[in-house]
């Protein structure tokens, strides 16, 4: 929250859009960042309540999630280290293979300059100078034999650059390669950590539904979740009224794509347990797959939040929203520019669901509406 705030103070800044403000603009902005700022804090202290009566378990699992999370995007970009590696040794390749075919060129245009001297060996240089007979056809020789001589200087010349560039390739590839499997050392390492913790995960899940097995105690933890996400959003709403920076969701109605390939579940508006209603669907995933941003947003909000995990929020103007939920890391940061299609989370299951799957909202205005009306 305090990310949030410091965030909004940017964006309502007019100086941070080349602008002087005048005294009036000065003060407007000053009333209105300190009406957010009391918003925030009487949001963040009820959301701080809540946090303190999380169990053990949850706490634990609210901890395992946020490193799987560093672990996980770790990983990533090791995997983006390794592809890019990998790329460099293969254009380093091409480029030995070219200096290699240009080097044997050289080697037999001198064979032919020196079989050519060779050829010609019946005049021999020492001979004609000792002898200098016919001295217009000795002056003829002389040049020639001194175009050869420096053309073979040349080649010379050029055979040693090429010799030593094809060496500083080969030993740019070996660096490469050392670099390659030592990336690969440290992504199976990463993997092996993320397996570990993923097992740990699974076992805190399953403690954590035995001690909710109770109704009433499920049906209490429905609506406290619900309602700590409603003041996520509702001050995410009051921080950015009057930021008209994104054009909002209206013209792309029903052109959108979902945030990830899977199978859509717990339809919106369905009921849950005690009453409470879906207020958006959940989409069945496999884990590590990409969760991506549904059209051009700013990121709002991005971290752990009790039943639905690794939240992010990205505002997309004029009032429309959209929530990401039970991701298994968060990418960008909170106040981070993002596009439509741009991958934003990796699919997990935080949050206490028991499979991998995004828990997916679309809100305008605050109010959720049904994302089959909007994505495609």
């Amino acid at each position: 929250m305090r990310a949030l705030a410091a965030l909004m103070i940017l964006l309502l800044s007019p100086v941070s859009w080349g602008q002087q403000p005048s005294a009036q603009e000065q003060a407007a902005t000053e009333a209105q960042l300190a009406q957010i700022a009391e918003e925030l804090r009487k949001r963040e202290a009820a959301i701080g309540q809540r946090a303190e009566r999380l169990s053990i378990t949850e706490r634990e699992l609210r901890q395992l999630e946020q490193q799987m999370a560093t672990v996980a995007s770790e990983l990533n970009a090791t995997q983006q280290r390794l592809a890019d590696i990998r790329g460099r040794i293969n254009d380093l390749q091409q480029q030995e293979q070219e200096l290699t075919a240009q080097l044997n060129d050289q080697r037999k245009l001198l064979e032919k300059q020196l079989d050519m001297a060779y050829r010609m060996g019946e005049h021999d240089y020492l001979k004609l100078i000792l002898k200098q007979q016919e001295p217009a056809k000795f002056e003829r020789l002389l040049g020639y034999y001194g175009y050869l001589n420096r053309a073979r200087l040349q080649e010379l010349d050029d055979i040693r650059v090429t010799q030593e560039q094809l060496t500083q390739v080969q030993a740019d590839v070996a660096d490469q390669q050392q670099q390659l499997a030592q990336r690969e050392q440290q992504q199976r390492q990463q993997q092996g950590v993320l397996k570990a913790q993923q097992a740990d995960q699974q076992q805190l899940v399953k403690r954590l539904q035995r001690e909710q097995s109770a109704d009433q105690k499920r049906i209490q933890e429905l609506r406290d979740n619900q309602e700590a996400l409603e003041q996520v959003l509702a001050a995410i709403r009051a921080a950015q009224r009057d930021e008209p920076r994104l054009a909002g969701l209206t013209e792309r109605k029903g052109k959108m794509s979902w945030p990830a390939d899977g199978k859509v579940e717990r339809l919106f508006g369905r009921q849950r347990s005690g009453g409470v209603t879906w207020k958006g669907v959940v989409i069945k995933a496999d884990a590590g797959d990409s969760v991506k941003a549904i059209a051009d947003g700013r990121v709002l909000f991005a971290n752990w939040l009790r039943g639905y995990g690794l939240v992010i929020v990205l505002d997309h103007g004029d009032g429309y929203m959209s929530l990401y939920g039970h991701n298994q890391t968060i990418l960008p940061a909170e106040g981070d520019v993002v596009r439509a299609n741009e991958t934003i989370a990796l699919v997990g299951q935080s949050g206490g669901v028991e499979d991998p799957a995004v828990y997916f909202e679309i809100r305008v205005k605050g109010d959720a509406v049904n994302p089959v009306n909007w994505c495609r």
